[in-house]
């Protein structure tokens, strides 16, 4: 049985919350809000269910009771999982733990704790809000800092931004096109702006992404596509950053923010660029972060959004995927126009 560490890391969450149940949730910064908000009582794996008590854990699917398990035995457990992650040096590839391979063939039946790779969520919970003292059925991602940086967005040619390449000729085109090497994308910019070129958005190539998008703001594509031109000319793909080069004046700046956030928040919670979506996101209950030591917290979007979007504004990244596959800056040439296009993809920096 081998996990990669990423997978490993979303075990090492979920027997942290089956034994530390009280979330505690963090701002922006991750300084603590609130510890005593929510209590996990249930976390749900498809159709079974792990109820947690004082001293044990029941694991239940249907009604029926399967069995109970000591949650000092998953503490030590638990334990060991984190030291084995912290060890493992390579950030990518399946390994395996001999040592939890009873507990996760027993516990989740040899299963990975979550849901498939077209679900958002990655964990599902009943928890006891105390602020209302009642229980909320929540769904939380969880991005942790012991395996590799996540992808919000993935590249594909939904992502695609086409561009209308103006002041240039043929030979221009031609000339750009033979730039190759490891930072050709970077050549062929920096080659097409001082030949006098100029980038014109046209369109996403997806309508689909394009109406999505447009849930969000009317302008967004227009926005992303100023981004993602820039990112290249600039040699910047900090979100945080590129938003602070298009900013025109102070008063724009909670606009350009306000609509960042929420496109952020919108691939982290719900939207794919494939898939037509409706504006509702999957996940409603934030972000379980865990960080390089093991801590767990929690960015809330019950309460505490606007901290959930600056978090993720201050914590993403412009990322640059295959340039062969996307055709990145292969300008083309429809009738006497030309053209060019760039993909968008998104991860934690």
């Amino acid at each position: 049985m081998g996990f990669n560490k990423g997978e490993w890391s979303e075990l090492y969450t979920f027997l942290y919350l089956l034994e530390q149940p009280n979330l505690i949730i963090v701002d922006e910064n991750l300084e603590v809000i609130e510890k005593h908000m929510f209590t996990v009582l249930e976390i749900i794996l498809a159709k079974t269910k792990y109820q947690i008590f004082d001293e044990k854990i029941v694991k239940t699917v249907g009604n029926r009771k399967i069995k109970e398990y000591n949650i000092a035995c998953i503490t030590t457990q638990n334990a060991m999982l984190l030291q084995k992650i912290l060890t493992h040096k390579k950030a990518k590839g399946s390994f395996e733990i001999k040592e939890l391979e009873v507990l996760v063939n027993d516990l989740l039946d040899g299963k990975k704790p979550k849901g498939g790779s077209k679900v958002k969520g990655d964990l599902e919970a009943n928890v006891f809000d105390n602020n209302y003292s009642k229980i909320i059925n929540l769904t939380y991602n969880i991005k942790s800092n012991l395996g590799s940086k996540a992808t919000l967005l993935n590249a594909s040619n939904h992502t695609n931004f086409i561009y209308e390449v103006k002041d240039i000729n043929d030979e221009i085109m031609n000339q750009s096109n033979r730039i190759m090497g490891r930072k050709k994308l970077l050549d062929r910019c920096e080659f097409l702006t001082k030949s006098g070129a100029k980038f014109d958005f046209i369109r996403t190539e997806s309508h689909i992404f394009k109406n999505n998008l447009r849930l969000v703001d009317s302008n967004l594509d227009g926005i992303l596509a100023k981004m993602l031109i820039l990112s290249y000319e600039t040699n910047e793909k900090d979100i945080k950053k590129l938003l602070s080069l298009i900013i025109e004046d102070s008063s724009a700046e909670f606009y350009y923010k306000k609509k960042m956030g929420d496109f952020a928040n919108a691939v982290t919670f719900g939207m794919r660029a494939s898939e037509v979506w409706d504006g509702t996101n999957e996940v409603n209950g934030g972000i379980i972060i865990v960080t390089k030591k093991g801590e767990v917290y929690l960015l809330d979007l019950v309460y505490f959004k606007q901290s959930v979007d600056t978090y993720l504004i201050d914590n993403i990244k412009l990322d640059s995927p295959s340039s062969s596959r996307y055709k990145m800056f292969e300008i083309y040439k429809e009738g006497d126009k030309y053209y060019c296009k760039l993909n968008l993809q998104i991860r934690f920096k």
